[in-house]
């Protein structure tokens, strides 16, 4: 008997196993590199630079590992292998995205009172300059509304209770815009994606109508608008994460009615070029993978709306849920200026607040209890 003779075949593993890691590696580096994900709807990382100081402390190593992580052969189909085999094993949760009764739902990390408080300690120091002119508005995000279609061993939705802490810690002076009840109310119509973390525009149109009766205005009725589906075959932020095809694609409808027109769109970018739009819909966008940049386009400091409306001026302090939203608004003020506090440090850098008759800040509630830009607007 040969007792060499069972090497053999674990020789042959070890060959066979390292064989395919080295092709793989060869793919991956003869392959193109791409600096954008389509499927996944982000930027890739990029191959770190070697130093002597990211040597030393491990900079080149880690960025190398994530490089090789973004970019590995064949990558998004491991990604929707691994979603198949997960869920095929009875889990309802895979990259932090929900399986919900035929809807992707976000997973919502527990709220950190901490943070929420230094933020509404900034928006109490910030309305002190508006003289009664502030408003807030907190959205409650799929996760919230549809909470009894999620997993019994998901974590308990914490939104709901937080903005009733926030809304009772404004200052008086200070609106508080629930339109919690009014979308859940309506929670059996179209009004959040099953695919993306964003309301559609009938969530936002919801929203609008809660918001402008609190103004005193009327909304404009939805038998006056015109609704176009643009698009049938929208896969968003939480499909990119899980590319599985369990969620049925999403529609992109534009609203339009007759009344006020746009004149012009204004966006500012980072780097302060400024570019100008004959309207709020950039239609180039439903050939994208990313189609919520239909509304208002990519996310910049600085948005300024004209239409000949003849109203009033309106500036909201935003996150993403305001693209769909602010189009609603442009039917009754003749300026709407968004800021994304994202890109800036002081706010005042960018508007003049005096210039203004409202503002609004619009937050999805996931993003106003994590996000600490909010904090930027304190009175110094």
């Amino acid at each position: 008997m040969n007792p060499h003779k069972p090497l053999i075949p674990a020789i042959l593993n070890a060959l066979f196993f390292f064989g395919i890691i080295g092709a793989l590696l060869i793919v991956m580096l003869v392959l193109p590199k791409k600096d954008y994900s389509e499927e996944e709807n982000r930027q890739l990382a990029e191959m770190p630079r070697l130093s002597a100081s990211a040597w030393f402390s491990s900079d080149f190593s880690d960025g190398l590992s994530e490089y090789s992580r973004e970019h590995f052969a064949l990558r998004t189909g491991w990604i929707s292998l691994r979603t198949n085999l997960e869920r095929l094993g009875g889990h309802d949760e895979v990259n932090g995205v929900y399986f919900a009764d035929g809807r992707l739902c976000e997973a919502q990390p527990p709220v950190d009172y901490e943070q929420v408080d230094k933020t509404v300690a900034a928006i109490n120091s910030f309305g002190k300059k508006l003289d009664g002119r502030l408003s807030v508005m907190i959205a409650p995000t799929a996760a919230q509304i549809y909470a009894d279609s999620m997993p019994p061993y998901s974590p308990d939705q914490e939104q709901r209770r937080m903005i009733n802490y926030v809304y009772s810690a404004l200052d008086s002076d200070i609106g508080s815009i629930d339109v919690y009840d009014a979308l859940y109310k309506s929670r059996g119509d179209y009004i959040y994606y099953r695919t993306d973390h964003h309301w559609t525009a009938y969530g936002a149109y919801i929203a609008y109508c809660e918001y402008v009766r609190r103004l005193g205005y009327d909304a404009v009725p939805l038998d006056r608008i015109n609704i176009e589906h643009a698009s049938r075959s929208f896969l968003g932020s939480l499909h990119s994460k899980v590319l599985t095809d369990e969620a049925e694609p999403d529609v992109i409808d534009i609203y339009t009615s007759d009344g006020a027109n746009v004149i012009s769109m204004k966006k500012t970018d980072p780097y302060g070029n400024v570019s100008e739009y004959d309207g709020v819909f950039l239609r180039e966008h439903l050939e994208d993978k990313d189609k919520y940049l239909t509304y208002l386009g990519e996310n910049v400091p600085l948005v300024e709306i004209t239409s000949d409306s003849g109203g009033g001026s309106l500036l909201i302090i935003k996150d993403s849920y305001a693209n769909c939203f602010a189009p609603f608004l442009t039917k009754h003020f003749s300026k709407v200026t968004l800021v994304d506090m994202r890109y800036i440090m002081n706010i005042e850098d960018y508007v003049d607040l005096s210039e203004y008759s409202g503002v609004l800040i619009l937050y999805n509630a996931s993003t106003f209890a994590q996000d600490g830009n909010l904090q930027k607007l304190a009175a110094e």
